[in-house]
């Protein structure tokens, strides 16, 4: 896949069926731009493409912390993935925001021949700009219907945080249609976990949406190799050392030192919510229990998603 950074117009000869948004998440609603994005491009011969931002608007309008469901590189290694020719990625400033709709289709829709959006689409300065405003443009438009998760709400990425933050993993990761995953730099900690028997690989959330804490069934890839494990997300209350979340995963049937190198942790089962053990027996005890619950579980569900 081609991936191309916008900070102004794009000159090329191609010709592209492109759908727009910011695709936080990748889930069942925005796979439905995608899919069709892809048969319209098969049909009419051109290439297909997404166009999105390199960080979410509201990190830069309101000064927000985003936290994402995937990172620009999860982004673009799904799309990939998917059989996409082209990401477009408009480098998302002020003078950007303050462009009229109207402006901004002729500044970076020069090329599209099919415009693929969804039903809510908003764009341009303070988001004037909607589904009318491409009527009458260069180019056709298909409009997708919201994919529903109830008579009432539709499947978002609103909607998929609040599954996480309630700990149903397992129905977040079915409107995902993946596990939702955690990448990044195995990081030193305080190596409390080597000293009781269970040593860790810790990575920081980054930018990433911080889930509910607790303890997780895990699935971590390292290279070309898959392994299971226990993840702890959360600060570690039984030695009052973390003031961030951090997560922790204990993988099964790895000893290896995994410092400066990049793992991907996916979740697939929540186990119990993170608490504060009276001594370290009691943690080991419970360590104990967590991981054979795992194991069991794993067993089962490991080959689902």
């Amino acid at each position: 896949m081609n991936v191309i950074y916008l900070d102004k117009e794009y000159l090329t000869d191609e010709h592209y069926a492109l759908a727009l948004g910011f695709f936080d998440g990748l889930h069942q609603g925005h796979l439905a731009l995608v899919d069709e994005v892809k048969k319209i491009a098969d049909e009419k011969h051109l290439k297909s493409a997404i166009m999105t931002f390199d960080r979410h608007p509201l990190s830069l309008l309101k000064n927000e912390k985003c936290q994402s469901l995937i990172s620009s590189n999860d982004r673009i290694e799904l799309l990939a993935d998917m059989g996409i020719d082209t990401l477009f990625v408009i480098r998302f400033t002020m003078d950007v925001a303050k462009l009229s709709p109207q402006a901004f289709i002729d500044q970076y829709l020069k090329h599209v021949d099919h415009l693929v959006v969804g039903f809510d689409f908003h764009f341009g300065h303070k988001n004037k700009g909607d589904v009318s405003s491409l009527s009458h443009q260069h180019f056709e438009v298909s409009v997708i219907a919201p994919i529903m998760y109830d008579e009432k709400r539709k499947v978002s990425s609103t909607l998929i945080k609040e599954l996480l933050t309630s700990g149903n993993v397992e129905e977040a990761n079915r409107l995902l249609t993946r596990p939702f995953s955690i990448r990044g730099e195995v990081v030193h900690g305080k190596k409390r976990g080597r000293t009781i028997g269970y040593p860790t690989a810790n990575v920081d959330f980054d930018s990433y949406y911080v889930i509910r804490r607790g303890v997780y069934g895990v699935r971590v890839k390292l290279n070309d190799s898959v392994y299971y494990g226990m993840g702890n997300v959360g600060i570690n209350p039984t030695f009052n050392e973390l003031s961030n979340d951090l997560l922790e995963v204990h993988i099964f049937d790895l000893d290896e030192d995994l410092y400066g190198k990049t793992i991907k942790v996916e979740f697939i089962k929540f186990i119990r919510d993170e608490k504060t053990f009276s001594n370290i027996e009691e943690l080991k005890l419970q360590l104990k229990k967590d991981e054979e619950q795992i194991k069991k579980t794993l067993t089962i569900t490991k080959y689902s998603i």
